[in-house]
């Protein structure tokens, strides 16, 4: 009897190892930007969606200020979040373009919302 027990927990105990292996990061259905003191992360949805939206979350201790612009210029939201707040903006039709969130204050760098990738900071980690 304790040997079928053992055979399934050791089945149970590959799949969790497996799957938790093939899924081992974050895939959320809306950009998601984390706005740090030093720097930005983002996870980005698998795949592009019309009804797209981008959820900035303040990390800092300041007021975190900054836009949505496309890779032509056009300006899509102008977002001010709180600290220890986050903001949902939805972005409509930007298939086509490339779409960035511009820090304005605390000034950090441009950080372009890349849909399907895994998720990214700006700047990158420093490998040591």
């Amino acid at each position: 009897m304790h040997e079928k027990y053992k055979f399934f927990f050791t089945w149970f105990l590959f799949l969790i190892l497996v799957l938790g292996q093939s899924y081992g990061y974050e895939k959320p259905d809306a950009f998601i930007v984390k706005i740090y003191d030093e720097k930005v992360r983002v996870l980005s949805p698998a795949k592009y969606d019309p009804k797209l939206s981008v959820i900035i979350e303040n990390k800092t201790l300041v007021i975190m200020k900054g836009k949505l612009e496309t890779s032509s210029g056009q300006v899509l939201k102008f977002i001010s979040v709180a600290p220890g707040k986050s903001v949902s903006v939805g972005v409509k039709k930007v298939k086509a373009e490339k779409v960035y969130f511009i820090p304005l204050s605390p000034p950090l760098q441009k950080v372009e919302l890349k849909i399907g990738n895994k998720p990214y900071e700006i700047p990158p980690k420093q490998k040591s």
